[in-house]
């Protein structure tokens, strides 16, 4: 009867060890991954962001347009000879 007693207490032990693993691998896991996503968060742009940097991106097109249009009012562009 104490080698049944035996036998059971060690099963019953490898088996929590066994679940205690699992699970402290399961959380382990689960935070490295919220730990990746925080990451993506903070790099992730949002439509405000994206329609900011278009607007930005216009002002500057029509600036160096308008900035062309009285450069070649001013004087004529210059010829490139060619040997």
């Amino acid at each position: 009867m104490e080698k049944i007693n035996e036998l059971l207490v060690a099963a019953f032990t490898i088996t929590i060890s066994t679940i205690a693993w699992v699970i402290k691998k399961m959380w382990s896991r689960i935070d490295r991954l919220e730990n990746n996503l925080s990451d993506v968060e903070k790099n992730l742009l949002t439509r405000d962001d994206i329609q900011q940097i278009k607007d930005t991106q216009t002002l500057i097109l029509q600036h160096l347009l308008e900035h062309r249009k009285t450069e070649s009012k001013a004087k004529p562009m210059p010829k490139y000879q060619t040997e």
